[in-house]
């Protein structure tokens, strides 16, 4: 089987992007929550890890896009979870 884009990529900050992008790539709409939910968790368990030391200005804006594209997606009809604490 042939490797995704996504599996082929280095990601810069890996401790949540990976599963930031698995949500942005989703297709199936059975299998979108619980990626959306998994990015949410990541993303939030990167802040709180950083929160004694926060992340470089990279990361911050590009935390600060990630939230803000889940956000879209939930304006756009995915299950309505959002914002909240990550479980």
């Amino acid at each position: 089987m042939e490797a995704l884009p996504s599996e082929l990529q280095t990601f810069p900050f890996p401790e949540w992007q990976r599963a930031f992008e698995d949500a942005m790539r989703e297709s199936d709409a059975a299998t979108l929550p619980a990626r959306l939910q998994a990015a949410k968790h990541a993303i939030f368990s990167r802040l709180r890890a950083k929160a004694q030391r926060p992340p470089g200005t990279a990361e911050r804006i590009a935390l600060n896009d990630a939230i803000h594209l889940l956000r879209v997606l939930r304006s756009q009809g995915a299950p309505p979870y959002w914002p909240g604490p990550a479980n």
